[in-house]
């Protein structure tokens, strides 16, 4: 049994990975802020205050990392940027000078995003050895993931570049349906801006394959790609809705300034390489996959 650490493991994805891990036979201890009487698979800790659970280093072969403040949650003002950047590499930095002296350790696992490639080649399908772009979220990866280069000094670093979640718990999908829902759905611009996507339960057994093969570098977490406007419109056909006209590039500007460039650009990227590693995809069909969820 290999006992598993996950930081930043009480969300969406923290949450169904821990499950799964724990369902395929390991250990799996959660990282958490919250004050608890460390009761069973869960530790304290705060990275703020470098403060961490000696029970989290001892004897933990595998070290995921998935914490980092959400991208969408608020407005981009300067203090929020900010801390899209220490919630990611401080966070990562202070697990490093953690985990620094650990014998144990065989693995340390980082999930960043598969939508840091720039803007400026819309049609070229990325792969993971392509250079990052110059956008802001572009820049957090890069950075996020040279923190991540810090364990290579101890143990095998992999990372994961997650797609866009597709899950009936939460996350993007949720906050792109309640409008459907509501009746005020639209697509956005142009709806051309590409979308790579991923079923919560793919995502999930990607990180079993990483870390039972020990899988080196970065790998996208990607079903396949979609765009906004498809994306859109299969959620309003499964829930049956009808859309509003789209909504103009000045006005998604208008309405959520900095952060608008999450919503009317993208990256379309191969998954070749998880590919090439076995792993096959069982929900792979994205217009399935939506019937899945909100059928």
């Amino acid at each position: 049994m290999e006992k598993i650490v996950i930081a930043g493991g009480s969300g969406l994805i923290g949450t169904g990975l821990a499950d799964h891990l724990r369902k395929a036979g390991n250990e799996v201890w959660v990282l958490t802020r919250k004050t608890t009487d460390l009761k069973r698979f869960f530790l304290n800790w705060d990275p703020e205050a470098k403060t961490i659970d000696p029970s989290a280093i001892e004897g933990t072969s595998t070290l995921i990392n998935l914490c980092g403040a959400e991208l969408a949650a608020k407005r981009w003002t300067k203090s929020r940027i900010q801390e899209l950047y220490d919630s990611r590499v401080n966070t990562t930095e202070f697990l490093f000078e953690s985990f620094k002296k650990s014998t144990e350790l065989k693995q340390y696992v980082s999930a960043s995003g598969a939508v840091a490639y720039g803007f400026e080649h819309p049609e070229k399908v990325y792969k993971e050895s392509d250079s990052f772009g110059n956008d802001l979220i572009s820049d957090i990866t890069r950075k996020w993931e040279k923190a991540a280069d810090l364990f290579s000094a101890i143990c095998t670093v992999s990372k994961v570049r997650i797609a866009v979640v597709l899950s009936e718990t939460g996350g993007a999908l949720q906050k792109l349906a309640n409008p459907i829902k509501k009746g005020f759905g639209a697509v956005l611009a142009s709806g051309e801006q590409a979308i790579p996507w991923i079923y919560s339960e793919d995502l999930y057994s990607i990180f079993e394959l990483v870390i039972a093969n020990r899988l080196e570098g970065a790998y996208h977490a990607s079903a396949g790609n979609t765009t906004n406007k498809e994306l859109t419109k299969l959620i309003a056909k499964s829930l049956k809705k009808r859309l509003l006209p789209s909504v103009p590039k000045f006005i998604v500007r208008l309405l959520f300034g900095k952060m608008a460039v999450m919503l009317l650009y993208g990256n379309t990227v191969s998954n070749e390489k998880i590919h090439s590693e076995g792993f096959s995809f069982q929900h792979g069909n994205l217009n399935s996959t939506i019937q899945r969820i909100f059928g």
